[in-house]
């Protein structure tokens, strides 16, 4: 199974319009086709071939949106940001257009470098729209946790998924984009661990009492 099917928040007065899917395929240079390095020696030339995780984005994003065009009333209303370097757009588009997306529903964002910077583009889009559209992120499993960092203070408002694709890189390799991408955390961000760490604690205290 490809994805982990996340809903972060929808508030209570929301209607939601519409469907906004943003697939994140920023990734380093040194990283191969099967997660190897690649020569530096060949830099200036784009290989149509991508990492085996960010091929696993573009599936997932073909797939959901296949799902939103065969099960939402608003499919039509529905846009595929992209973001990427701009070197890899037309390779990354290039494969969502055979895979069913026409291009006219897909955007571009080549200058959004983390996923903080990308939420906060997308807020500046929706953010006084009366009826926001439906959230899709798509990334890799692993940057849930990253996701879930900005989305607890800065999604609240909208109704969000995240759907994460499988990365079978290193350890070391996966750390290293961990702690590119690891955002500053908001006081809600604490506020939202806290609260479940004393959840945590009255549970454990409750059914340890309930032993003796």
């Amino acid at each position: 199974m490809l994805s982990i099917y996340h809903i972060i928040k929808l508030s209570d007065n929301a209607f939601t319009y519409g469907n906004l899917i943003l697939l994140y395929c920023n990734f380093n240079r040194d990283d191969g086709p099967n997660g190897e390095i690649i020569d530096e020696s060949a830099d200036n030339t784009v290989h149509e071939s991508l990492p085996d995780f960010v091929s696993g984005r573009i599936a997932l994003c073909i797939q959901t949106f296949d799902i939103i065009m065969k099960s939402k009333p608003d499919k039509f209303n529905t846009s595929v940001i992209l973001i990427s370097k701009n070197e890899y757009t037309r390779v990354i588009a290039d494969r969502l257009i055979a895979g069913g997306i026409s291009e006219q529903y897909l955007e571009n964002d080549n200058s959004s470098k983390t996923i903080e910077a990308v939420i906060n583009n997308v807020l500046f889009k929706v953010t006084n729209l009366p009826n926001p559209p439906t959230i899709y992120f798509i990334g890799s499993v692993w940057q849930k946790e990253v996701f879930d960092s900005i989305a607890v203070s800065k999604l609240k408002k909208f109704k969000v998924h995240f759907e994460g694709a499988l990365d079978h890189r290193s350890y070391d390799l996966i750390q290293r984009d961990k702690l590119t991408e690891e955002p500053k955390k908001g006081s809600n961000y604490y506020k939202h661990k806290l609260s479940n760490k004393a959840i945590d604690t009255l549970l454990n205290y409750i059914f340890s009492n309930k032993r003796k």
